[in-house]
């Protein structure tokens, strides 16, 4: 079966879901209104025969039974919806049409050593095809590991378990993301909430308020209870509830600043404890999702009840309430007090919870990645300074257009200069090179039968643009670009670098003698280098530097008055060029 035929499948099969659920929403509503007219003509008629109020509080207990069921069925319905969406999604993108998913356009940065280059964000981007991130900071995680590339070897072995362990789990996945789908954490601020684990308490563990919010609404109720028997007990009371309420209005401001500092977070955090319980009702196989379900069995109940803490504050908005809860049990300052208590027990652990969610929620993405194109390889990692692909392809090419190729760097010669003709496919190859070199490092699948390199930093050269606010020329710019790459190189540290079309700014020759100065100093390093070029005199650097520099190239083909292109990778130097042919084909220059 097709990947879309499955997910057709099941979109077709959540659909029917939504169907059933709409019609259990039906029937409690018509519950709710029933019961809602039983208790109005059980009123009514009451004062008639009295006998008649007597049933009116269970229909009540059954009217917000009703309620209550019916929210619940209505919140599953938003889910099932969510998992209709998905599914048509991934249908779309097993055909390379993934413009539904978030394309991290807010990671998008021209001046990133490598990401803008390779179109990691953005529309059409590997961050888009990859995305199925439940939550904001699964998407800042998963940007975070595409830029970085900071994993070791162990890790990345790991990540690779772990990715293998969530592929098959398709259920778990995508329950995952529509949970998450359930709110929008966009404003969700790690740096406000660690401000607010870090700050000191207000009332708890202060004993005159241990005494005050214990001591005083027992009085109180007390002295309510007497009134009953003697009516002194009457000024009493009232003194004892305007005291309480004195009291609470005293931290007011500061009860309602906390109230506003935390409100942001309360259905976040609901959010994420239902995420949390996900992961803890699933078994896994790999070290790394164990320790991830260990982090979610401690933080599933923890991180419900700060929620609810929070919306219990959240509570004292009603006028009502608030002016008789304060006035009989202080409720305000019990509220912050059991805050601050949750927060004395969970300060240090709730950062490492969220961490937890944000690195397991972005694994979810290569995971899908992985189920969803389960014949592409994981990566061998090596120490040694060699980079080796078998049928490899840019991974955001359709199968059904991609060429894949072969290819050989630093067995021995660690620079390839790549000649070829335009549209012959140099700028696809370099880029299919480092989309698939990042996926590697991060222990995904790539876009190859078989794939090995070492974990070192990435750089690439292929983009530069020109800048009008920072008064830099395109020239400039790319020169500056070379320069850093140079002082990394210096530093020794180890390096895949991918250039197109170095020195672009500048005339034939000046252009030709750079190249090849720049050559000289490339191959003196720790350093894999791709050079793409249609400057095939720099081909004789491989006689120059035979164990260092090897020639390949794109080649196109004149047939029947057509150029045709196989974007096949040859040893070798181009030989034929096509602008020519193309310029008089176009009625440009006389044929």
């Amino acid at each position: 079966m097709e990947f879309s035929d499955l997910y057709l499948k099941r979109a077709e099969q959540f659909h029917r879901e939504v169907k059933e659920l709409d019609k259990t929403v039906r029937q409690f509503a018509i519950g709710r209104l029933v019961v809602a007219l039983a208790i109005i003509a059980l009123f009514y008629f009451g004062f008639t025969y009295s006998f008649l109020f007597y049933p009116i509080p269970l229909l009540i207990v059954v009217f917000f039974m009703l309620v209550q069921r019916q929210l619940k069925k209505e919140n599953e319905r938003k889910i099932v919806l969510h998992l209709v969406d998905l599914n048509l999604w991934e249908a779309d993108a097993s055909k390379w049409d993934f413009k539904n998913f978030p394309d991290g356009e807010r990671f998008v940065d021209p001046h990133h050593p490598f990401s803008h280059d390779l179109d990691v964000f953005g529309q059409g981007s590997l961050f888009q095809y990859l995305n199925r991130c439940a939550t904001k900071l699964g998407e800042d995680r998963l940007a975070e590991d595409l830029t970085e590339l900071k994993f070791t070897k162990e890790t990345v072995l790991q990540r690779q378990e772990a990715i293998r362990d969530l592929g098959p789990m398709i259920d778990f996945r995508q329950n995952c993301w529509a949970i998450g789908k359930q709110i929008h954490d966009a404003s969700f601020n790690l740096d406000q909430l660690r401000s607010w684990l870090k700050q000191s308490s207000l009332f708890h563990k202060r004993k005159t308020f241990l005494i005050l919010r214990w001591g005083l609404p027992i009085v109180t109720l007390l002295s309510l209870f007497g009134n009953a028997f003697n009516p002194i007990f009457q000024s009493v009371f009232l003194f004892l509830f305007l005291s309480q309420l004195a009291i609470t209005s005293l931290y007011g401001k500061p009860i309602t600043k906390l109230q506003n500092e935390l409100s942001v977070f309360r259905i976040i955090l609901e959010n994420y404890s239902l995420l949390f319980k996900q992961v803890k009702s699933q078994e896994f196989s790999s070290v790394m999702m164990k320790r991830h379900h260990q982090v979610a069995v401690e933080a599933t109940d923890h991180v419900k009840k700060f929620s609810s803490l929070i919306n219990a504050l959240e509570s004292r908005m009603n006028l009502i309430a608030r002016i008789f809860g304060n006035g009989l049990f202080m409720y305000d300052i019990h509220c912050v007090s059991n805050l601050e208590e949750w927060r004395e027990h969970h300060a240090l652990s709730l950062p490492q919870w969220i961490e937890s969610l944000a690195e397991w929620d972005a694994l979810l993405s290569f995971a899908t990645f992985h189920f969803n194109h389960s014949h592409y390889a994981f990566a061998e990692i090596y120490e040694a300074l060699s980079i080796r692909g078998n049928d490899a392809g840019h991974p955001l090419i359709s199968s059904s257009v991609r060429v894949n190729n072969d290819f050989d760097l630093g067995n021995p010669a660690g620079l390839m200069l790549i000649t070829g003709a335009n549209m012959a496919g140099k700028s696809t190859f370099l880029r299919a090179i480092g989309v698939n070199y990042l996926l590697a490092s991060n222990g995904s699948p790539v876009c190859a039968s078989r794939w090995s390199s070492p974990l070192i930093s990435l750089r690439t050269g292929m983009r530069t643009s020109d800048s009008l606010q920072e008064h830099q020329s395109y020239f400039y710019a790319e020169l500056h670009r070379l320069q850093s790459i140079i002082e990394e190189l210096r530093a020794e540290k180890p390096m895949l670098i991918l250039l197109d079309e170095i020195l672009k700014g500048t005339n034939s020759t000046d252009k030709q003698a750079g190249s090849r100065e720049l050559i000289k100093q490339l191959i003196q390093h720790k350093a894999l280098v791709l050079i793409a070029t249609h400057d095939i005199a720099l081909g004789d650097m491989e006689q120059e530097y035979p164990s260092h520099v090897v020639n390949t190239c794109f080649e196109g083909k004149i047939e029947k008055d057509q150029l045709t292109f196989d974007y096949k990778l040859n040893k070798g130097l181009a030989q034929k060029a096509n602008a020519t042919f193309l310029m008089r084909k176009m009625g440009i220059i006389p044929a």
